[in-house]
């Protein structure tokens, strides 16, 4: 993407990480997408100014606040028997222990000492149950006529309610007889509005501002949920890689990002689903990259939740159960918030409670943790598997939802693997097959095209993360189904066979990235396998290229 207005590509906050609808789509090509766009005009930018107290997001804008000094109250939150997803006790009508665990790990740490960056459309920094934990005059605001702010609040009641949600799931204070409280209720919140900015440059400045203060980076956003592969630009890549090499003087910064709500973007004229994939959002299948799919009240995947070998863990969120309770505009609280973008900051709050109870964690050490502490659900779904890096793993729930009981008892113990410096990569020679993918036929089984890779002399013993980039010229890309099979006989799911709506079809793997967590722990030696099969008559390609690199310790 260009430096321009996302268009082509849309950051959605709706379509990855706002869903919740109770029923999926009814047909493909029906998919409402929208972009989250500045106010129209260009007002002044807004103030807090310092005789009347008063904060404003630009004129035009219909929000403005008044600051007060009323002290900090105390007592029970009001509705912290709601948020099922703090402690679940069966309240909602779910199964008892389906939850984060956060109350329990709360008997060790809550958060305090560490900085949390809200990038989304807005915060609104005066609600009571974020002001106290707001850090004053860290925040940025991206928004056309409040640029510069360091009051990204909201300037629309219909628009600006995402980020105000979000921010409340991670660390809405507890204890002060508001509402209810965050994950990490004593962090500290920074919020930037580079949605409500809408460039690239906004979201990759927003990705590295004050990154030695700044510990986590929440985005409950990404590519619309389409079936469609989605790139990023280079800027987005570099404030990646920047934030994990020099983030928090080095240990890296963690980055925690939607997986997506398109499990179900449409139907095909059977009323099958048509079902995306969180490795064709290039914002959430990349190296240094937390992807965080969603479960219900019962541990199990909502209809909108993606599949991916890119994904992480899970947070709790809607599904057959009622929607998550979390801080609304105006000073409220709500109970109709869900999807991916609920589940995200659960995530991002466990981790701040990890690194409030260790600081010392690096960003590979609080992947590692998550993924060897992540509570297996849904135990009777065949799509768990197991391997030798000892781990089980899901294709819809990565390692499992997301424990910061266990999370933050194994912090506090914790050997570190080190930093980005110490980070091991190996990058075995491209493999050039130049192979034809037969049409799938009209009856019988489509012909699988195989190629291999053999890895040898790596330096690495335990994998972290494997990337493989793929070239497979095709008419119609969504003919395909790709898979990885590593030594160890363990797959990542790359891509299925899907329609996607509207013109331009899929789009193309032309060097795509795929990004896999699911060869954790796995020695990299020996035989790589990739696999495509064309699964949808009328459209051919070839398996042009591919190669392998294999990220570890």
């Amino acid at each position: 993407m260009s430096a321009a207005r996302l268009t082509a590509v849309a950051l959605l906050v709706a379509a990855c990480g706002g869903g919740g609808d109770s029923n999926p789509p009814t047909a493909v090509g029906g998919v409402s997408q929208s972009v989250a766009e500045p106010a129209p005009g260009a007002p002044p930018a807004g103030t807090a100014d310092a005789a009347s107290a008063r904060i404003t997001a630009g004129a035009g804008c219909e929000l403005s606040y008044t600051l007060t000094d009323a002290p900090l109250l105390t007592g029970a939150d009001p509705v912290l028997a709601r948020q099922w997803h703090l402690r679940n006790t069966g309240q909602s009508g779910g199964t008892p222990g389906e939850d984060t665990r956060a109350t329990e790990a709360w008997a060790i740490t809550r958060g305090a000492g560490v900085r949390v960056a809200v990038v989304d459309d807005a915060v609104e920094l005066p609600h009571p149950e974020l002001r106290p934990n707001a850090v004053e005059g860290a925040s940025r605001s991206y928004r056309a006529g409040n640029r510069g702010s360091p009051w990204p609040v909201p300037c629309s009641v219909a628009v600006d309610d995402h980020g105000t949600a979000v921010a409340g799931l991670v660390l809405a204070r507890d204890d002060n007889a508001v509402g209810g409280a965050g994950i990490a209720p004593r962090a500290s919140l920074v919020a930037f509005d580079a949605l409500a900015g809408g460039t690239d440059a906004d979201i990759a400045d927003a990705l590295v501002r004050d990154s030695d203060a700044n510990a986590v980076y929440q985005n409950s956003w990404g590519s619309p949920d389409d079936g469609r592969l989605h790139a990023t630009d280079a800027a987005f890549a570099a404030a990646i890689r920047s934030g994990i090499d020099r983030g928090r003087g080095g240990r890296g910064s963690i980055f925690v990002f939607a997986g997506g709500n398109g499990g179900c973007y449409g139907r095909d004229t059977t009323g099958l689903c048509q079902v995306d994939d969180s490795n064709y959002d290039a914002y959430a299948n990349r190296l240094g990259v937390i992807a965080v799919c969603a479960v219900d009240h019962t541990g199990r995947a909502p209809w909108y939740c993606e599949p991916g070998a890119n994904l992480l863990v899970c947070g709790p969120s809607s599904g057959t159960s009622p929607n998550v309770t979390t801080t609304a505009l105006r000073g409220g609280m709500r109970d109709d918030f869900s999807g991916t973008s609920a589940s995200t900051p659960m995530v991002s709050g466990v981790v701040a409670l990890m690194l409030s109870a260790n600081p010392s964690l690096t960003w590979r050490d609080v992947r590692l943790i998550l993924a060897e502490t992540a509570r297996r659900n849904d135990p009777g779904d065949r799509g768990w598997s197991s391997g030798p890096g000892g781990l089980a793993f899901h294709h819809r729930y990565g390692f499992g939802v997301v424990n910061a009981q266990a999370a933050v008892a194994r912090a506090l113990t914790w050997t570190s693997v080190g930093d980005s410096s110490t980070l091991r990569t190996c990058s075995p020679p491209e493999r050039i097959p130049g192979i034809a993918l037969p049409d799938a036929p009209l009856r019988g089984e489509p012909i699988t095209v195989s190629d291999t890779l053999t890895v040898s002399g790596c330096g690495i013993s335990r994998i972290e993360f494997v990337e493989l980039r793929l070239t497979a010229p095709h008419a119609y890309a969504g003919d395909l189904r790709i898979r990885l099979t590593g030594p160890a006989g363990t797959t990542s799911e790359l891509a299925e066979t899907r329609l996607c709506p509207g013109a331009g079809g899929c789009g193309g793997y032309a060097g795509w990235r795929f990004g896999s967590s699911r060869h954790l722990n796995e020695a990299p030696n020996g035989t790589w396998t990739l696999q495509v099969s064309d699964r949808l008559p009328a459209d051919t390609g070839r398996l042009e290229r591919w190669s392998l690199v294999i990220h570890g310790r």
